[in-house]
């Protein structure tokens, strides 16, 4: 069984407090925990699905700290292979990793059976021939009043593609960019698989939160009545 997860954006909190923001480290053990979870469930190969890494133009002092730490950890809990589908901030990372016997994926992984595993931030040619495309890249979630405050929640954004095939859009281990905001508009997304080829009207928001839990939601479509 594999653990798909999708931009963790290690070394974030560094890169904020060289520029006077200073957050607490929580990226990390939000990803080992995950991990954890997904082997007491079973998993034994982990595919991160973009951007592990945050920082665009180097691999930073505190990445290497922070990606070292997660894959040993991965590692320490038994999963037996990690793969990285490359993402858009995963830029320099790749030496690291295979020191550790990760396997670096340029475009995309095929899990067979028409199930691809890419980050989204361009349009693979295997997007249209797929039957199921998993995505990060976005951070989707969805803004909703809680007790009169309007809060963020990280969502699952499950879609039918145009043509056939059904759109995973994952939510992101990070904690701090909270990305996407969920609208049946292809213009208020990242990603070109979502803005081309989603049908946004069909598509069902799913929150996952550890004290909500996991709830799907009727389609944008029926959400959106009357607002757009």
């Amino acid at each position: 069984m594999a653990l798909i997860i999708s931009d963790v954006h290690l070394g974030y909190e560094d890169s904020m407090a060289t520029q006077g923001v200073f957050l607490p480290r929580l990226q990390l053990k939000k990803a080992e925990s995950i991990i954890d979870e997904g082997v007491r469930a079973g998993a034994k190969r982990l595919l991160i699905d973009g951007d592990l890494k945050h920082v665009f133009e180097k691999l930073t002092k505190g990445e290497r700290l922070e990606v070292t730490e997660l894959i040993r950890h991965a590692l320490e809990a038994d999963i037996k292979e990690i793969v990285l589908v490359r993402g858009n901030h995963d830029t320099f990372v790749a030496p690291l990793l295979k020191d550790f016997g990760v396997e670096v994926v340029d475009d995309y992984m095929d899990l067979g059976d028409g199930i691809i595993v890419t980050h989204g931030h361009k349009l693979v040619d295997a997007v249209k021939s797929s039957s199921t495309v998993i995505i990060g890249h976005e951070h989707p979630s969805l803004e909703i009043s809680l007790a009169g405050a309007k809060v963020k929640l990280q969502a699952l954004l499950k879609s039918p593609l145009k043509g056939g095939g059904e759109l995973l859009v994952l939510p992101a281990i990070s904690l701090y960019q909270t990305g996407t905001a969920i609208t049946p508009s292809p213009e208020t997304y990242l990603s070109p698989i979502v803005k081309e080829l989603a049908e946004l009207q069909e598509a069902v928001p799913i929150i996952v939160d550890r004290e909500i839990g996991v709830v799907e939601l009727p389609t944008l479509k029926e959400l959106f009545a009357g607002i757009i």
